[in-house]
């Protein structure tokens, strides 16, 4: 016997197939969709293979009182080419005093050298008109920037570079440059923190001397901040109590070096191999400082066993105001010093009055009278 199958409508029946297919590939697309978004949440959340959240900073502990915010990430690397900044505008400083400006000197002309510093990047602290150890920490940027022994003090050549002052080509010889970036320049101990192909910041830094040290997690090596491109990886804000010794807001970038406030910068390298900057300037950096952003440290890295005597030059104190200029006017005439008073005579010595001699007429005398001899009559023999 022959199975007999119902014959099938010709009309609606096609349009029921079509739809029921329709709806078994929407509801794959959707469930799709659904799985596609939890994972991409999920990516945002937990980052990417080391399973570190990228929308929150990588917290650490501490020993010392410290506190860890969210930080923005850097953004991913691009091909587009962001157009450098406008030159600064040219700018008149005012002319110097005599011997020039060095920490103590205050006034007005220091607030202006301390506006200009603000207005290309460096970092005097506040516009207050007291040339103070930030003011100088500035100053020794800008020096060292240009090759200029770093004083810390502004005479004829600082002014000059600060009136018409240009921004500094990056040095970062790597493809695809990141506009937001930092470079440590080991050759002339400087910091530039760019962001948007802009720079933000430019500071005085103390890298590795090279010197052999012995402690810390590592034993006894050589104190040397290589040379390469390296990102942040985690930082700590405020005080973080590590082997060797205690660092201000620091941000790791090469494993336990970082760039990190610290209470002395030489203008010569003196870490073991950390980039040191100024105390007020690293409250700062948490503003500008991206996680992962790229770190180039640029130049030669310090010979192992440290410098030969005279490498670095030796940089006077600068901690001493120059003497005030001398008058530009000539000075106020004195009142006329009146002529000397000479001193009383002196009376001659006083003696008694002598009565003048009384003359006496002459004594008549009268001749004397010759009495005739009187004869003695002598008695007879």
């Amino acid at each position: 016997m022959t199975d007999h199958l119902p014959s099938q409508p010709d009309g609606p029946a096609p349009r029921r197939r079509l739809r029921t297919a329709a709806g078994a590939v929407g509801i794959t697309l959707l469930v799709g969709g659904v799985l596609a978004g939890t994972l991409a949440g999920w990516a945002y959340l937990y980052g990417g293979d080391d399973g570190v959240p990228v929308a929150v900073a990588a917290t650490t502990s501490s020993s010392s009182s410290s506190s860890t915010t969210t930080t923005t990430e850097a953004p991913p690397t691009t091909t587009t080419t962001i157009p450098p900044p406008p030159p600064p505008t040219f700018a008149e400083m005012p002319a110097l005093p005599g011997g020039g400006l060095a920490q103590g000197s205050t006034g007005d002309v220091v607030r202006a050298y301390e506006q200009r510093l603000v207005d290309v990047k460096f970092d005097p602290g506040a516009v207050d008109g007291q040339f103070d150890r930030e003011t100088r920490y500035a100053v020794e940027a800008l020096q060292k920037l240009h090759g200029i022994l770093p004083t810390g003090r502004i005479g004829a050549p600082e002014r000059l570079l600060l009136s018409g002052f240009q921004w500094p080509p990056s040095h970062a010889e790597w493809p695809d440059v990141e506009p937001d970036r930092v470079e440590i320049d080991l050759d002339r101990q400087v910091l530039i923190v760019w962001r948007s192909n802009a720079i933000v910041l430019i500071s005085t830094t103390s890298t590795g001397n090279g010197e052999r040290f012995c402690g810390g997690n590592d034993g006894c090596q050589y104190a040397v901040t290589p040379a390469g491109k390296y990102e942040f990886s985690w930082h700590v804000n405020g005080w973080r109590t590590g082997s060797l010794g205690r660092l201000y807001n620091p941000w790791y970038f090469n494993g336990g070096i970082a760039i990190h406030g610290y209470t002395s910068v030489p203008t010569r390298p003196a870490s073991h191999g950390c980039a040191r900057i100024p105390m007020h300037t690293s409250e700062k950096i948490g503003d500008i400082f991206l996680t992962k952003m790229p770190v180039y440290v640029l130049g030669s890295a310090a010979p192992e066993g440290g410098y030969p005597p005279g490498y670095w030059p030796e940089v006077p104190s600068g901690t001493t105001a120059p003497p005030p200029p001398p008058p530009t006017s000539p000075p106020a005439t004195p009142p006329p010093t009146p002529p000397p008073t000479a001193p009383p005579a002196t009376p001659p010595p006083t003696t008694p009055p002598t009565a003048p001699p009384t003359t006496k007429p002459p004594v008549t005398t009268a001749p004397p009278t010759t009495a005739p001899p009187t004869t003695v009559t002598t008695a007879g023999t």
